[in-house]
């Protein structure tokens, strides 16, 4: 089984340790829309250095947007399960929004995720997260997305899912308490954004 190594890039280091480490067949680079100069030196030393070995690919994100880079991780590791390759993340480089967007979009995909990874700068080691899942039913997620689509009142989400208000009650009062719907409104959070993708 081939290995693919999604990550974040920032500086080339810690791309480089975890290719050493996994000995990938194909890195996906997490670059950002307006990428600094180091990045795109990181990048490009990583080309010279082993694009004739392992399949380089950058995937341009936005890197203030957790959810759209959560999206992104999220298709690229079903691309890649399609393809058969084991899937190794690795968050250490990059903005904090973009190494959180990685992270949750590994969490969506928990399943098919062989490791998450963060390369300790002090000790230039490997070292293991955890690979967590958000544990939300096909119900609340759901509700989730007739949030998204307009739904805005305990009647409309129990008709467009069809269940009970009673049970539409218990799964809004279960959202709010994982922080995925505003306490105090209808209305989805960025975590709850996040739990969907």
């Amino acid at each position: 089984m081939e290995t693919t190594l999604i990550s974040t890039i920032y500086d080339v280091e810690p791309v480089m340790i975890c290719i050493t480490k996994f000995s990938p067949k194909k890195v996906i680079l997490l670059t950002e829309d307006d990428a600094s100069d180091v990045m795109k030196e990181s990048e490009e030393t990583l080309a010279n250095a082993f694009g004739r070995f392992i399949d380089i690919e950058s995937k341009e994100t936005d890197a203030s947007d957790a959810v759209e880079i959560a999206a992104s991780v999220s298709a690229a590791i079903d691309n890649e399960k399609k393809s058969g390759n084991r899937i190794v993340v690795n968050i250490s480089g990059g903005e904090r929004p973009q190494a959180l967007g990685t992270l949750f979009g590994a969490y969506t995909k928990h399943q098919f995720v062989d490791r998450i990874v963060f390369v300790d700068n002090h000790k230039k080691d490997v070292v293991d997260l955890p690979i967590l899942r958000y544990g939300i039913s096909n119900t609340k997620k759901e509700i989730l997305n007739c949030l998204i689509e307009g739904h805005n009142t305990v009647k409309d989400l129990s008709t467009a899912i069809g269940i009970s208000r009673g049970m539409t009650y218990n799964h809004i009062r279960e959202l709010r308490d994982m922080g995925l719907i505003d306490k105090d409104t209808l209305e989805i959070t960025s975590a709850g954004r996040l739990a969907i993708v």
